[in-house]
C-alpha cells in the first residue's frame, strides 16, 4: 500500500484564544495484493489507485491560557464534527479472492477509501512548549497531539471485502458484508527545531526541522453506537522526519512517517479463504494487514484569519 494525504486547512480567530479550523484531506492512495496462484509457482498482484477528496472536519479550539501572555507554551482543546464529503463507494475493476472473475467492485481495504459515511464526533489536544533558558534545548519545541473520532453510524453500504469474495461463505461472515464505520484515534509527539544556516536568512527564518512519533489505530468497538460490519482494528506505531514553513499566515507541513511496529486484530480482520471455500485463511500480513502503508507521506496547509 502506499499513501499519500494533502490536509488543506484555513484557521479563523474569533479572539486570541479561540478559533473554529476547517480541514479537507485530500487522498492519494495506491492498494495492490497478490492473489493465489494460477499455477503451481506462479502468483498474479492486482492493484489500484484511490484518489479524492476525503471527509470536512470543522473544529472549535480553545486555548486554556492567553497567548499573549503565554507565547512560548499552550494547551489548545478541540471539539467538534466530520462531514462525510468524502466518496466511501469507490469502485475498480477488481477480481474476486480467487484472483478471478474480474467485475466492478468496492475497492478494499476501507482505509484507503476517500471517505467512511460517517458523520462523527471529533476530540482534540494540542500542547507545547519552547525552550528559553537551558543551553542545548533553547529554541527548540516538544509538543504532543492527540485526536479522537468517535462514528456512530454503525456501517455504510459498502460491500466489504467478504462481499466482494466471491467464495462461499459460512453464517460467520454474513454479517461481515458491508464496510462498519469506525472509530479512529491518532496520538503524535515530538521536537521541532531551527534549521542550521538559516538564523540570518530572511526567507528561511521560518523554516524548522522536526522529528514526529505517532500512534494511529481503529477500535474494535465503538464509543458510541454499534459496531457492525466488517473492520480492520489495530494500531501502527510510527516516527519519522519532518519539515515546517511558517511565512506570516501561511504554515506548511511535510512528513514522512515510517512503521516501527504494527497490529491487526487477526480474528476481527478474517476474510475467506481464497481457495477452500469459506474457511478462514491463515493471518497473512500481505493480506491482513493491508490499511498499514509501510511509509508514507503526509502534507498539511494551514492558512489562518
Amino acid at each position: 500500500m502506499r499513501q499519500s494525504v494533502l490536509d488543506v486547512s484555513a484557521r479563523y480567530y474569533i479572539n486570541r484564544r479561540v478559533a473554529i479550523v476547517g480541514t479537507l484531506p485530500v487522498s492519494m492512495n495506491n492498494f495492490s495484493m497478490i492473489y493465489p496462484p494460477k499455477g503451481p509457482v506462479i502468483g498474479q498482484r492486482a492493484g489500484w489507485d484511490i484518489n479524492g477528496v476525503g471527509d470536512l472536519a470543522l473544529v472549535t479550539q480553545v486555548s486554556l491560557v492567553d497567548p499573549k501572555d503565554h507565547p512560548f507554551e499552550n494547551c489548545i482543546v478541540g471539539l467538534g464534527m466530520k462531514i462525510p464529503t468524502g466518496n466511501w463507494d469507490e469502485r475498480r475493476v477488481i477480481p474476486n479472492l480467487n484472483g478471478q472473475n474480474f467485475a466492478s467492485r468496492a475497492v478494499y481495504p476501507a482505509a484507503v477509501m476517500p471517505g467512511d459515511g460517517g458523520t462523527g464526533i471529533i476530540a482534540t489536544l494540542d500542547a507545547y512548549k519552547t525552550f528559553r533558558v537551558n543551553r542545548f534545548l533553547r529554541g527548540k519545541t516538544l509538543f504532543v497531539a492527540g485526536s479522537y473520532l468517535s462514528n456512530p453510524r454503525n456501517t455504510n453500504g459498502t460491500s466489504s471485502i467478504i462481499g466482494s469474495a466471491g467464495v462461499p461463505l459460512t453464517p460467520n461472515f454474513l454479517d461481515e458484508l458491508t464496510n462498519s464505520v469506525s472509530d479512529a484515534y491518532s496520538v503524535q509527539t515530538g521536537l521541532s527545531m531551527k534549521v542550521p544556516g538559516t538564523w540570518n536568512k530572511p526567507k528561511l527564518k521560518g523554516l524548522r526541522m522536526r522529528l514526529v512519533g505517532r500512534w494511529e489505530g481503529v477500535r474494535a468497538h465503538d464509543l458510541f453506537g454499534p459496531a457492525g460490519g466488517y473492520r480492520q482494528p489495530g494500531w501502527a506505531m510510527s516516527v519519522g522526519p519532518g519539515l515546517t514553513y511558517a511565512n506570516g499566515k501561511d504554515v506548511l507541513m511535510i512528513d514522512v512517517p515510517i512503521v516501527f511496529s504494527r497490529y491487526i486484530n487477526a480474528s476481527r480482520s478474517a476474510v475467506p479463504g481464497p481457495s477452500n471455500g469459506a474457511t478462514p485463511a491463515p493471518f497473512n500480513p500481505e493480506r491482513n494487514l493491508g490499511l498499514v502503508a509501510p511509509v508514507s507521506i503526509t502534507m498539511r496547509y494551514v492558512r489562518s484569519f
